[in-house]
């Protein structure tokens, strides 16, 4: 007897122990001395108490250190609905301003859009994008964000990315990840910027080539027609025949092979006339060479007087000897 009533005495005390909570918190992030407080504050829920039940809440949440435990606080009231709708946003206040990490904050907005607090859920969503500085942070967020379908986050995240975007590479790279995530709209508008800033058609062909893969062929046309207009050599005509043909824009490539031909043939015009221009200007400066030289070879010089006037003066070489000229 002393022992069956030992036994029956421990196990009173295991069921009637204020440490042990009585429903299921399997996997939560509470401590048991939670639990029980929150079940205790439950029960005065059920009996209409709400006011009573509220301050035992608060002191539970005022000992929460993180997140998912200011969450798991929220979560519990839910059933109670309207009355501890107050209880509820002090405790996402609370959970705001212990995040630290994106996911933090992704929960956060999660739970308060679902508690429809909009105020909490803007503050979560301007840190979430303020907190996120380079191009990195930002895709990841993204991502994330999409991940648990807050699309509007995911969109903010890459509109700030891409005014962070400086050079071409990092615009098509831009380009590809919103690609990736469904973001059609900013798709399009990196691909026309692109387009429209670039005015050398031998780069916009280039350019063509690299935005193949992005599925937008009314852009890509668009980009071939801007660089017909711009073509200036044959260079240009035969980049443009080659990307027309790639993307199967059949009068556009035949513009270009036209407009090629005619720019070559005009180019072997304009070598023809200045090769022609180069012979006739060195046949001219050969005729006045020759003229110059005329009046010279009609007109020799006259023997020089000095000498005349020693021969007359020296007496007369005798007949029959040389340099007489007979």
């Amino acid at each position: 007897m002393p022992l069956i009533g030992l036994a029956a005495a421990m196990v009173l005390l295991l069921v009637a122990s204020p440490l042990s909570a009585k429903e299921d918190w399997t996997g939560s992030p509470l401590s048991p001395e939670a639990q029980v407080q929150l079940e205790k504050a439950g029960k005065l829920c059920h009996s209409g108490k709400h006011s009573q039940a509220e301050p035992i809440i608060l002191d539970v949440l005022n000992s929460a250190t993180d997140v998912p435990k200011c969450l798991a606080i929220a979560s519990y009231t839910e059933p109670y609905a309207f009355p501890m709708m107050e209880v509820r946003r002090q405790c996402l206040n609370k959970a705001l301003s212990l995040c630290v990490t994106h996911q933090d904050f992704i929960e956060v907005t999660l739970k308060s859009r679902q508690y429809q607090f909009y105020e909490i859920t803007r503050q979560s969503i301007n840190s979430l994008i303020n907190n996120a500085k380079t191009l990195p942070d930002l895709y990841d967020l993204a991502r994330k964000a999409q991940e648990v379908s807050l699309n509007d986050v995911a969109h903010m995240a890459m509109e700030k990315a891409y005014s962070g975007v400086k050079n071409v590479p990092d615009a098509i790279h831009f380009a590809a990840e919103v690609k990736a995530l469904g973001m059609d709209d900013l798709t399009r508008k990196v691909i026309k910027d692109l387009i429209d800033d670039e005015e050398n058609a031998h780069q916009l062909c280039l350019l063509v080539k690299n935005l193949e893969t992005l599925g937008a062929p009314d852009l890509i046309r668009y980009a071939l027609k801007k660089a017909l207009d711009k073509a200036q050599t044959v260079q240009d005509c035969a980049d443009i025949y080659e990307a027309g043909r790639r993307n199967r824009e059949q009068d556009i490539y035949k513009v270009a092979e036209y407009r090629g031909k005619k720019l070559k043939l005009i180019n072997q015009i304009k070598h023809d006339q200045a090769d022609y221009q180069r012979q006739m200007q060195n046949y001219q400066e050969g005729v006045q060479q020759d003229v110059a030289r005329q009046p010279q070879e009609a007109n020799p010089s006259p023997p020089d007087q000095s000498a005349a006037g020693n021969a007359q003066s020296s007496p007369s070489a005798a007949p029959g000897t040389p340099g007489s000229g007979f």
